[in-house]
């Protein structure tokens, strides 16, 4: 004799299962490559912040380039992985955030290093894997008969 066993859910202790199963996806999106994981989320003012000191802290030589890798474009880990000189530490003061597009977070910040203030602008866009940033710039005040240059 066999006996089946089947477990019920508690009604006072357990929400039924149909609430726990995730949202199917269709097949087709499976089979085109369709992203299984939501959407990043908007980037808040204190976490770009802390972006774009992990950043300054790979352009100062503080922190290892590779280490910030994931997080830029190609052209900015470029710019910040290249020569390194001796450069003073860099810290942000103020940070100001807008998002001109839903999938972009433009930042200006005010840095200070060996007690001048320098201006930081970044730009951030939403990838399917998360946040990157595309644009990095330490603007600093151009010495008399030198050519701009751009940080990274």
């Amino acid at each position: 004799m066999i006996e089946e066993h089947r477990l019920r859910t508690l009604t006072h202790y357990e929400e039924p299962r149909r609430a726990d199963r995730p949202e199917t996806v269709a097949s087709w999106e499976h089979r085109r490559g369709g992203s299984r994981c939501p959407a990043p989320r908007q980037l808040e003012a204190s976490e770009v912040g802390r972006l774009l000191n992990m950043l300054l802290e790979a352009y100062d030589g503080r922190r290892p380039a590779a280490q910030v890798r994931a997080l830029v474009a190609p052209e900015v880990y470029a710019g910040l992985s290249g020569p390194r000189t001796a450069r003073p530490r860099h810290r942000t003061q103020t940070i100001h955030t807008c998002t001109p597009a839903p999938d972009v977070v433009e930042a200006c910040a005010r840095v200070e290093a060996d007690g001048r203030s320098f201006a930081l602008a970044a730009r951030f866009t939403r990838t399917p894997t998360g946040w990157r940033c595309v644009r990095f710039a330490l603007l600093k005040p151009q010495r008399p008969g030198q050519p701009s240059r751009r940080a990274a």
